[in-house]
């Protein structure tokens, strides 16, 4: 199901009009949408695509030129192995491209682990020929592409650099048109809305034992899910399980997740930094913090709600569920689903909703928004401002007789936060959320 990707497939289509040959870049968080995207984009087009490479280098290689060979000659021998990424290049730039031809590099991190020098090799065949052909290539990655050593020199002659992002919570209402917004947040803590999971839930059964058939039977599609997820990436997947499932439990902070593991801060940065790449995590960075990217309030979360469900309830109890004590582990899922999951996807929803439409629920357009906290954990979900006016707002759960004491707890919690600006408060209540469109 194709849906939401609008103004990224827009971009990929103006590319490929050009008169020019053209090169695209899209990323994101592995199963956020990105294959689809790109095969909604070729279809009925002349393209070549690559997207399998769990092989040796030297078959690695000469598959890709095989493809190249069958779609100009009709034939994939091409009677001699080739050993690195520049090669297929050079026989690319060997054939005559009349009608203009999608060359589709998926998961070019795989090409990478291969050939160093693939984005180098990449970067030096364009300028010097392969914009003269009749090319639109396509990269497409589930790292942080730009980090690399090429980064601005890929910038420079990019069209399009495409981020692409989890969809929001009410696109799930195009997956599922006749489930309540409840059952709604209930399926977005367990697998966001991402649809290369959705597309196995299914609405005619209970949702308990959607949980049981997703992750916690015997042929589960999403029983080892964490460790494809870490796999794809990584050889040896244990320490960055463990940083995960600290993350999930709810230490955010460096130092309490170096705590729970029982190792030093300065033994985790590299982890970090890995699973920030990954898009697995991202860090927060509290208002008024923001330039400082190496900010010591930084905080992290886990980007796929399909994952802080695995990490919470399933890489926990591996050991009960090979034992095939299935019914233990759903009651414990049962006992704390609401508690510790739900919760924080509808902080998540309703944070969505506020950036959406911050100015028709502030009143005016903000100069910055974002969470706030201190090193004494004085915390406040959305702090949002202008020149003129500061909004202080705090999201509930509960509904109206615990808003009045929150709201008298958010003014003495904003007392914390140094500013001569005009305060205002907003409380948000579950009742606020069900009556959001």
């Amino acid at each position: 199901m194709f849906i939401h990707r609008k103004a990224e497939l827009e971009k990929l289509n103006n590319s490929y009009s050009s008169v020019n040959s053209a090169l695209d870049i899209v990323y994101g968080a592995k199963n956020i949408g990105k294959t689809a995207l790109v095969n909604e984009f070729t279809k009925d087009k002349a393209c070549i695509y690559f997207s399998s490479y769990e092989m040796i280098p030297s078959h690695f290689f000469t598959h890709m030129v095989n493809c190249i060979s069958k779609y100009f000659y009709g034939t994939n021998t091409v009677g001699k192995p080739f050993n690195s990424f520049e090669e297929v290049i050079l026989f690319l730039l060997d054939q005559e491209i009349k009608e203009k031809l999608i060359l589709v590099l998926d998961d070019f991190q795989a090409i990478l682990k291969t050939d160093k020098q693939a984005l180098d090799t990449l970067c030096k065949y364009w300028k010097k020929e392969l914009k003269k052909k009749n090319i639109h290539i396509i990269i497409s990655t589930s790292l942080q592409f730009l980090e690399y050593q090429a980064k601005n020199e890929i910038e420079a002659f990019t069209n399009n650099i495409i981020k692409l992002e989890y969809l929001d919570f009410f696109a799930l209402k195009e997956f599922f048109p006749n489930i309540n917004k409840l059952d709604l947040l209930y399926i977005y803590s367990l697998l966001g809305t991402t649809p290369a999971n959705l597309k196995y839930y299914n609405p005619k059964i209970d949702f308990t034992e959607n949980i049981v058939n997703l992750f916690i039977s015997s042929n589960a599609y999403l029983f080892d899910y964490g460790i494809k997820v870490l796999k794809n990436e990584i050889a040896e997947v244990g320490t960055y399980c463990s940083i995960l499932q600290a993350i999930a439990k709810g230490n955010k902070k460096i130092g309490d997740i170096a705590k729970y593991l029982d190792v030093k801060s300065t033994y985790l940065t590299r982890y970090l930094l890995k699973l920030s790449d990954m898009m697995v995590i991202k860090k927060i960075i509290p208002l008024g913090e923001e330039k400082n990217k190496n900010s010591k309030y930084g905080r992290y979360e886990i980007t796929d709600n399909t994952l802080i469900f695995w990490f919470l309830y399933i890489y926990p109890n591996l050991s009960l569920l090979q034992q095939n004590k299935l019914e233990e582990v759903s009651q414990i899922i049962q006992e704390e689903f609401i508690k510790k999951t739900v919760f924080q996807s509808y902080k998540k929803c309703i944070k969505e909703i506020i950036l959406d439409k911050q100015e028709s629920i502030f009143g005016y357009l903000p100069k910055a928004i974002a969470p706030w906290w201190d090193n004494s954990d004085n915390t406040i979900d959305i702090v949002a401002h202008n020149n003129k006016v500061i909004t202080f707002v705090q999201i509930l759960w509960e509904d109206k007789d615990i808003a009045k004491i929150a709201y008298g707890k958010l003014k003495n919690t904003s007392e914390k936060f140094e500013t001569s600006l005009e305060k205002k408060y907003i409380i948000v209540t579950k009742s606020t959320f069900f009556n959001m469109k």
